[in-house]
């Protein structure tokens, strides 16, 4: 086998290689698989005070949810009636790309924002100590907001090169001044107070993503553009070989 072929055919390798890397994963979670990323719960009573640990459950298959509140305040959901809650998953040493929130259980109203750790410092996978209102200055990307929900699943339309090994997934909205909100707008975009209908309880059932593969070795591998180059040469020469025969 000659030289090009033998460029050709590892190019191909590599391209389905890397289709596969590339292949979406969901985590269905349910604060025990293995297989999901280590999910933990945060708390704070006011957008300028201290976030804490709180516990994280699972109840009745309708997903994850976090506070430990009783049955009557939100069915153990992910809520911000009594403080602002959110759930952090942790992919420890894999970086992923979040596409979709897949919500198995919702009450009253279900919006939820989306964070991601993008900072160039190292992060412990803790939150506490921190406050709300200064997540986007210690590190943390608004991925965006999501509105109505519902018992359904949401793209998330992260950007493309937004990978991180750390994702926060909490009741309401989120603003980057003020911290956690309603999640709902006025006719002229601003937040509105929270209210009786406007309390967002959430149990989050699942999430989908692709996890970032190291590239491949590139010693020896010629650009794509070389290899369409190479493959046209090749095909020429054959075309050559075919014509002298």
């Amino acid at each position: 086998m000659n030289y090009i072929a033998k460029k050709l055919i590892l190019g191909s390798a590599l391209a389905i290689w890397g289709s596969c890397a590339l292949a979406a994963t969901t985590w269905t979670l349910d604060n025990k698989s293995t297989t999901a990323p280590v999910e933990t719960g945060w708390k704070a009573t006011t957008n300028s005070s201290a976030i804490y640990s709180t516990s994280v459950g699972y109840w009745a298959g309708s997903g994850v949810g976090v506070g430990g509140e009783s049955s009557s305040d939100g069915q153990h959901s992910l809520d911000n009636k009594a403080g602002y809650e959110a759930l952090m998953l942790n992919f420890g040493t894999e970086s992923v790309h979040l596409d979709s929130v897949s919500l198995g259980w919702t009450q009253t109203d279900s919006d939820i924002f989306v964070l991601a750790y993008t900072g160039t410092t190292p992060f412990t996978g803790s939150l506490a100590g921190a406050t709300y209102a200064s997540l986007l200055s210690n590190g943390w990307t608004l991925v965006g907001n999501y509105a109505n929900v519902g018992s359904s699943t949401v793209q998330l339309n992260a950007a493309a090169n937004l990978y991180s090994s750390f994702w926060l997934i909490g009741a309401g909205g989120f603003d980057g001044t003020l911290g956690v909100t309603s999640g709902d707008k006025d006719s002229k975009g601003n937040w509105l107070s929270f209210s009786t209908a406007r309390y967002d309880y959430v149990k989050v059932s699942a999430v989908s993503g692709t996890v970032k593969q190291p590239p491949p070795p590139t010693s020896h591998v010629p650009e794509p553009g070389s290899l369409a180059l190479a493959g046209a040469a090749f095909l020429g020469i054959l075309g050559m070989r075919r014509k002298r025969d």
